[in-house]
């Protein structure tokens, strides 16, 4: 049996919907289509690119995701880039 915990937080015309498997977990940020996991790799990572990220937790990289759109109203990918990355 799957373990699944599909879940979605709506901010400021966003949608952040992230999942945990046993696999690992993903965090998608809708419509800008920006996807970050720990899937495939082994180690967190932005997409399409790759580069690993500092955090290693789901809620950890929620967390500064949801800081982020706060913050600015929406998403400023190269801005989330470097917060990821610090």
């Amino acid at each position: 049996m799957k373990r699944n915990t599909n879940q979605d937080i709506c901010l400021y015309e966003k949608r952040i919907i992230f999942q945990e498997t046993i696999r690992g977990w993903s965090i998608v940020i809708m419509p800008d289509n920006i996807l970050i996991d720990n899937y495939e790799h082994g180690f967190p990572h932005i997409h399409p690119d790759r580069v690993m990220i500092k955090t290693k937790t789901l809620y950890e990289t929620l967390f500064i995701v949801k800081a982020h759109i706060e913050k600015y109203k929406k998403v400023e990918l190269d801005l989330l880039r470097e917060e990821l990355l610090k």
